[in-house]
């Protein structure tokens, strides 16, 4: 991740939100899907990564859209995380 790029994750109770929260989120932004992951219980997560404005307005979108469908848990959006979180989250493809 470079020093320009943020991260932001979206987390919802059940599948339906968080498809519905991605492709919003990825039609809103020029972001790119690093990841989604099913937590467990029912929750499933997302992770964007982009340029700062970027990824706050595709989470911003993907929360509007995945509230729709169901349950948001919680959204978060890291500026410039540090190089240590790298690692801990696997690029889809």
């Amino acid at each position: 991740m470079s020093d320009k790029h943020a991260i932001g994750i979206l987390e919802t109770k059940g599948f339906a939100p968080v498809v519905l929260g991605a492709d919003a989120a990825l039609k809103a932004a020029n972001v790119e899907l690093v990841e989604w992951r099913q937590v467990g219980s029912g929750y499933v997560s997302f992770v964007v990564e982009g340029d700062v404005a970027a990824v706050r307005s595709a989470i911003d979108a993907g929360y509007e859209a995945a509230s729709r469908a169901g349950e948001v848990v919680s959204q978060l959006v890291i500026p410039r995380p540090d190089d240590a979180l790298e690692g801990t989250f696997q690029r889809e493809g």
